[in-house]
């Protein structure tokens, strides 16, 4: 480096002091910048970016922002994110060699990945415990999930980490077994990432390791050729130093000479500072028994890299050898003067090292502390919400409990109404039974009786046979009645509303009792217009209307009229049907209990006897065809009854 011209020093010099301190000093700050307006798991990705930042050289820190992630995540319940941050816990502990507390959060970020199914995390839990501990069972339980997840970059991770524990335990060549198998989950990829020039560079330290220095060299120029392949320089660099490396084991100076000038021009392009300063340190290392100062001047240039690095571990390297060329000059004050600086480096680096080891320990105990206490709460509230639930669950028991008695309470009240009114039926069809059929049919009886034992002449067994015929004719129309009114009441009155012409019927009921009404000599008139049309049960409808007749002539004078007729109301819904007679009228005291519905027992112009059903089963029908009925009388001067019934639309 000394042939190297003046203005490519002062560029050199003025890239040092701006690119890399740039990068190194900005970026932490830069992430930090942006925490304040972040989501929740924006701030957790930044958090992690953070960690991993200062994992290497700085755990205490690394340990504090990963302990900010575990805080949000927990608050938001996000388990995924929890696993991540606890195996990076993990990670960076088992970095500094906190073994115990590594395992601890291996094995919770396993726990969680299992609960949430997720093959891949489980894989890499599984993966750090087996680099952790060096156990083979948990590399093939890693395999078997990452096969599961169809992961190959997994699958070269958990073989590249059982090379390494088989390393580590100086097993070479079961290490090189597996970083070979490693390697081949990479011979069909176009592209390249940084993990296959690691795992090159990896294979060719340990082929060094054995001696096999060929081997070492065929790994790291197949390195080479690939990152200068897809314009990688920063690889290239790296592993051209390791390259150089090997060629000085083989005594190689020369080659190891040209592979060091290469590497620290591909550092320049790629402005990869410690690589460059790498390169100088090696390269001073060759020259100094050639070119001593040429030597001093390329291991100042790298001091000044390392300096701007703010790089300890490169500087007390440099500083050593500065000490050696020294000596070897004989200029034994420089020499004193770089051995005391490189001791003070050592000495600080030994207490910084020891200072971040037990704050990180402390970080990584006082959040094992926290977890712990987080996991208490956890089960207290878990024990309250469960409690609270049984509460709520007691509660809502007795609410249905309440709620199943009132509909218990409620459903009794209205069995009972029921049963009083079907005992009101009961009462009322044996009080007819008992009076109106008794009557009759015990008349009827003891005519037939006469009959029997006596010799009647012709006129008086005709008035005899006359006499039956109006009894048992009474017998049977009340027994009807008694049918209807008893289903209606028991089984409810059940409607078919039809569109009809309401003439036809009321001409057919007016047929129907045209005989009887002939037989007390009363006149039957039917004005009703021919334009009606109803809405409703047609068999009802008759029956209001037979039922409304026959009351008229039953209680009409001999020569009596009796008239049926119709009105529509102006914007009426309703068709009003009356039916009058001129028969012997009702008091008010006989109105009173028609309204009221209970049953009374009168007798016509003949003595004909009516219960009282008839009219009850009119207004029945008539309510359940939404009509509307009430009447007009005055004794001795006859009755009108009026029904509304709604018209078709």
């Amino acid at each position: 480096m000394s042939d190297l011209p003046g203005g490519r020093v002062i560029y050199f010099l003025i890239l040092l002091f701006s690119m890399p301190l740039t990068g190194y000093a900005q970026l932490p700050a830069q992430q930090l910048s942006r925490v304040p307006l972040a989501s929740d798991a924006e701030k957790i990705r930044i958090f992690r970016s953070l960690s991993l930042y200062y994992a290497k050289d700085q755990p205490d820190s690394a340990v504090y922002y990963l302990n900010k992630g575990v805080t949000i995540a927990e608050k938001r319940n996000d388990d995924v994110a929890l696993a991540d941050l606890l195996l990076q816990l993990g990670e960076v502990n088992a970095l500094h060699r906190h073994t115990q507390l590594a395992r601890q959060f291996y094995n919770e970020s396993l726990s969680l990945f299992r609960r949430l199914h997720d093959a891949a995390g489980v894989a890499r839990s599984y993966d750090a415990l087996g680099l952790l501990d060096g156990d083979n069972t948990d590399f093939n339980r890693a395999m078997r999930y990452y096969h599961d997840s169809r992961d190959s970059l997994g699958i070269v991770v958990t073989y590249t980490d059982m090379g390494k524990a088989a390393d580590e335990k100086g097993m070479h060549d079961q290490a090189l077994s597996f970083y070979l198998r490693a390697l081949t989950q990479y011979e069909h990829r176009g592209y390249k990432p940084e993990a296959y020039f690691s795992l090159l560079e990896t294979i060719g330290r340990l082929y060094e390791r054995r001696g096999d220095t060929e081997h070492a060299l065929h790994y790291f120029r197949e390195g080479v050729r690939d990152s200068l392949g897809q314009g990688m320089q920063e690889q290239a660099a790296h592993l051209l130093n390791a390259e150089g490396e090997a060629f000085e084991q083989r005594k190689d100076s020369r080659s190891a000479l040209a592979a060091y000038k290469e590497a620290l021009t591909d550092a320049g392009k790629s402005h990869q500072s410690d690589e460059q300063a790498e390169a100088l340190l090696h390269i001073a290392e060759i020259l100094k028994n050639s070119d001593t100062a040429g030597s001093i001047a390329d291991l100042k240039q790298a001091l000044l890299i390392a300096q701007a690095l703010h790089h300890p571990q490169l500087e007390a390297r440099i500083y050593a050898a500065l000490a050696a060329v020294y000596r070897q000059q004989k200029d034994y004050g420089e020499a004193m003067t770089a051995l005391t600086e490189q001791r003070h480096l050592v000495d600080s680096l030994l207490n910084g090292d020891t200072v971040k080891e037990i704050t990180a320990l402390d970080s990584s105990y006082a959040l094992e502390r926290a977890h712990e206490k987080l996991l208490y709460l956890e089960q207290a509230n878990h024990q309250k919400r469960l409690l609270l639930w049984c509460g709520l669950a007691v509660v809502i028991i007795i609410l249905c409990l309440l709620v199943l008695l009132l509909r218990y309470l409620r459903k009794s009240r209205s069995l009972n109404k029921e049963l009083i009114a079907s005992n009101r039926v009961k009462d009322t069809l044996f009080s007819v039974i008992g009076h109106d059929l008794k009557g009759p049919a015990g008349s009827a009886a003891q005519l037939f009786e006469l009959m029997d034992t006596e010799e009647l002449p012709p006129d008086e067994m005709k008035l005899m046979v006359k006499e039956l015929r109006k009894q048992t004719a009474a017998s049977l129309e009340l027994l009807q009645a008694l049918f209807e009114w008893g289903k209606s009441q028991l089984q409810g009155v059940k409607v078919q509303p039809v569109d009809f012409n309401p003439e036809p019927v009321v001409e057919r009921c007016i047929q129907l009792l045209g005989q009887q009404a002939v037989l007390k000599g009363i006149r039957m008139e039917n004005h009703l217009p021919d334009y009606l049309n109803l809405h409703a049960d047609i068999n009802h409808f008759e029956f209001i209307i037979r039922n409304l007749l026959s009351n008229a002539i039953k209680f009409s004078h001999g020569g009596g009229l009796i008239s049926i007729g119709a009105e529509v109301p102006v914007a009426s819904k309703e068709v009003i049907f009356k039916v009058a007679d001129q028969g012997v009228g009702i008091g008010p005291e006989q109105q009173a209990i028609f309204l009221s519905g209970n049953l009374k027992v009168n007798f016509g112009t003949q003595k004909e006897k009516g219960s009282g059903l008839g009219l009850l089963l009119t207004k029945d029908f008539v309510k359940a065809n939404h009509g509307r009925i009430w009447l007009e009388s005055e004794v001795g001067k006859g009755s009108t009854f009026f029904v509304a019934m709604p018209v078709s639309a």
